[in-house]
């Protein structure tokens, strides 16, 4: 008689292109689906998966909100840490159905805010909705739920798989609304692949795991999980430089919007235009950290290439993103905020490496 091993997973819906959140077309179907048709997608493999793995699976699924995945607001990240906290000792895994748009704001946020999760929380979706030809949806929950079950390696925290990727969520990038495979991990390697069969990269899965005992032992249970969930972003000022940008903007939308933080696409790797420098002087007088960033699609922010970012970086006007996303940035640095962390606290942390979103390197010239 064959002995299986159990596991409990919990569907968690919140909308996007997956559900059909999408513009009504004249040449497709326009179906929506509701949290059901997924759990029947699921039920499809859980017999699979038993024959194969010796794994008998009891799926559970729950609508938490539906929204198309633009409309995603700080909220819904706190919601979902929330629900998986409540539900923590009553399933092994977590899979959330999300819209691509956002999906790597999301996969970041719940990266700081389950701080020491002890079980996979994957995230996945679809480019094309479920019941729509040429749709995407159930191979993408399959292989969710393969990931969530899977064995072999020690997977846990949280982690996107879409398309042939599987990728830490502190790097998840949406490269093109058009392909099955618009995922990538920003910057470094993915945790793996996965197909017809699942290729791990051993190492930066251990990376991505040993991020999880930083701050407190790995959570068996609910009440060790830290969960830090709230995020204020709309305190935050994310700005674009371009030849001839005013240096009173800074100072006004501190003055006018209450603005607490910024992030800064600076040209170069981080090198802003010398005559904004008076506005970085005016942001470090009243303590309000600015974050730079490069609008180099594959750049990294360091500080250490041309004489504007070494200026920065000598009269310690601002806070280099190196090679940290403009997700994980934003994440990172509302969450901190809402932790009322001082000033210079907040500079320290985000150069930390707190979940693998982060890497310095010394450039050598």
């Amino acid at each position: 008689m064959s002995t299986y091993t159990k596991k409990r997973i919990l569907v968690i819906f919140t909308g996007g292109t997956v559900a059909g959140n999408v513009a009504k077309s004249d040449v497709s179907q326009n179906v929506k689906s509701d949290p059901n048709s997924f759990i029947s997608v699921l039920n499809n493999s859980v017999d699979v998966v038993k024959k194969n793995w010796n794994i008998e699976i009891e799926s559970s699924i729950i609508e938490l909100f539906n929204v198309d995945s633009s409309n995603i607001q700080p909220e819904n990240w706190t919601a979902l840490a929330e629900k998986i906290q409540e539900k923590y000792d009553d399933f092994d895994s977590f899979i959330i159905l999300h819209g691509t748009n956002t999906m790597g704001y999301t996969a970041a946020a719940l990266s700081f805010a389950l701080e020491n999760v002890n079980k996979p929380v994957i995230v996945t979706g679809a480019q094309v909705p479920l019941g729509y030809l040429g749709t995407d949806a159930t191979t993408n929950l399959v292989n969710a739920l393969r990931l969530a079950v899977w064995g072999y390696h020690e997977v846990k925290g949280v982690i996107a798989v879409f398309g042939s990727k599987i990728i830490s969520g502190t790097r998840v990038k949406k490269g093109t609304d058009f392909d099955y495979d618009p995922f990538k991990s920003f910057q470094t390697g993915a945790l793996g692949q996965i197909g017809r069969f699942m290729r791990i990269d051993e190492k930066a899965l251990r990376k991505h795991v040993a991020y999880l005992s930083k701050v407190k032992p790995l959570a068996i249970q609910s009440r060790i999980l830290s969960v830090k969930k709230d995020f204020d972003t709309k305190s935050i000022a994310s700005l674009t430089e371009f030849p001839g940008m005013s240096v009173d903007t800074f100072q006004s939308l501190v003055e006018t919007n209450n603005i607490k933080a910024f992030i800064f696409r600076a040209f170069g790797a981080g090198d802003p235009s010398a005559h904004l420098f008076p506005a970085f002087e005016y942001l470090k007088k009243k303590e309000i950290p600015i974050v730079v960033t490069t609008q180099a699609p594959n750049g990294v922010a360091s500080f250490q290439v041309n004489e504007t970012g070494q200026y920065l970086k000598d009269h310690d006007l601002a806070i280099p993103a190196h090679d940290m996303s403009i997700e994980s940035i934003t994440t990172k640095l509302g969450w901190l905020l809402v932790q009322k962390f001082s000033y210079e606290q907040i500079k320290h942390k985000m150069l930390e490496d707190l979940h693998g979103e982060i890497n310095i390197e010394n450039e050598l010239i």
